[in-house]
């Protein structure tokens, strides 16, 4: 016997139908499935909003293990970003992750909405805060203009980092534009750009101007139009320890990209599992450390170590050293942490230069590392407990609609969003950025 395209795919769906549930009565029992993770796992914060005829439009959840980790040492930056999701009915997800004591992903939130604009962000952005408490951050993200609406007003445009890799694209399209001298020319005006985004000193910055707009002046302009100081690692006022990107909140993204195929209180649950399976890895993570530091943090130490090996030191009363590099001379301060090539107080990890001063004295490199980078803080990070959501006496939908227990107790129900799915086979697999 053959199936059609058509006939093949409603099998399919009804399959689904008969694992997960039926989609339309997901969004029922939403409200049971929030108030249990919030009896379950106290602190935790799962709210949800409607429209005024009991349609389901916004869902926020930070679990409190989450909101434990994230407030005992996650370093005080986050990257947002939304995918869409590919259930039976149109929605986005939102996600919002930080960083370990090893630059491990942290989830610390997410949200699931009927549609992405500015309202939605400012509802989400809102709810992290409180998340957040008033604890300064910075929020790493593309340039989707309701983030950048929303997170102003809520966090302040000066603690926004813009995701350098889609500064990258925009640019790249841009220069595709314009045919500037083939392809040639055009890897040579990305690698200006990168020079432009990772220079530390206010001077090298200029330099890197220059030489753009030496090669050309339109694309000078574009750079000075597109807010610079958003994304420039010198012209950004506050730290962001040399994270330029949002691709944390990408692996989010990949991270659930089979769980958003399914629906919303499927989604629900499943995102809970996976949580509590990526927190103990990362909490058993902690035998490969060796001393104070994480792996990738050693990684780092060893390859500065390696660049300053040959670098001539100088002694100087007081705690700050002159470092020559043989191109040119630096001063290094042990006491303030500082080099005068800002990479050590912009990262948090000594630099080469900080490296050749600190093995010159005898001392132990690890010991300058900030203590965002420590074993205790990731131990703290990874000390919460998580309460699984148990289900066996999840109430059953009346053939009315009334979401009703076992004992005879209804609880209130929300309805699917009013947009679904358009028609046709929806796409699997993301884009894939040039720029990784």
């Amino acid at each position: 016997m053959q199936l059609n395209y058509c006939q093949a795919w409603n099998l399919k769906e009804k399959a689904k139908e008969r694992i997960h549930g039926v989609p339309q009565c997901s969004y029922k029992l939403l409200p049971w499935l929030c108030t249990r993770l919030i009896e379950t796992n106290p602190g935790t914060i799962a709210e949800y909003r409607c429209s005024d005829d009991g349609h389901f439009m916004q869902l926020f959840v930070a679990l409190s293990v989450s909101i434990h980790g994230f407030q005992l040492g996650c370093q005080p930056i986050i990257s947002i970003d939304s995918s869409h999701m590919s259930g039976p009915y149109k929605g986005a997800l939102f996600s919002a992750s930080s960083y370990d004591a090893d630059d491990g992903m942290f989830p610390l939130a997410y949200g699931l909405f009927s549609s992405e604009n500015y309202e939605d962000w400012l509802w989400f952005l809102e709810k992290l805060k409180m998340v957040i408490g008033e604890r300064d951050v910075i929020i790493i993200s593309d340039r989707h203009q309701g983030i950048i609406r929303s997170v102003s007003e809520v966090f302040g445009s000066e603690n926004h980092a813009h995701c350098y890799r889609h500064i990258k694209e925009n640019f790249s399209s841009f220069l595709t534009k314009l045919n500037t001298k083939g392809r040639k020319g055009k890897e040579n005006a990305l690698q200006m750009l990168d020079s432009i985004a990772y220079a530390r000193l206010d001077c090298d910055y200029e330099v890197a101007m220059d030489t753009l707009r030496t090669f050309n002046h339109d694309l000078a302009k574009w750079v000075e139009e597109n807010n610079p100081q958003h994304w420039a690692i010198s012209k950004f006022k506050k730290m962001r320890w040399d994270k330029m990107t949002s691709n944390l909140a990408e692996s989010f993204n990949s991270w659930l990209r089979h769980e958003r195929h399914h629906n919303i209180c499927v989604f629900f649950i499943e995102h809970m599992d996976k949580l509590g399976s990526l927190l103990v890895e990362h909490k058993n993570g902690l035998v490969k450390w060796n001393g104070c530091i994480g792996p990738k943090t050693e990684e780092k130490i060893a390859l500065n170590i390696g660049k300053g090996e040959n670098y001539i030191t100088y002694l100087h009363l007081g705690s700050s050293m002159k470092v020559s590099n043989g191109k040119a001379f630096l001063e290094v301060d042990l006491m303030e942490r500082t080099c005068t090539c800002k990479a050590w107080q912009m990262s948090g990890i000594p630099c080469d230069h900080a490296c050749a001063a600190i093995r010159r004295m005898g001392f132990d490199v690890s010991d300058y590392v900030d203590d965002w980078y420590k074993y205790n803080l990731q131990e703290k990070i990874y000390s919460g407990s998580m309460r699984t959501l148990v289900t066996h006496d999840m109430p059953m939908i009346d053939e009315d609609g009334t979401v009703r227990d076992a004992l005879g107790h209804t609880y209130p129900f929300l309805n699917p969003p009013t947009t679904k799915r358009p028609p046709g086979r929806p796409r699997k697999r993301r884009i894939e950025s040039q720029f990784m």
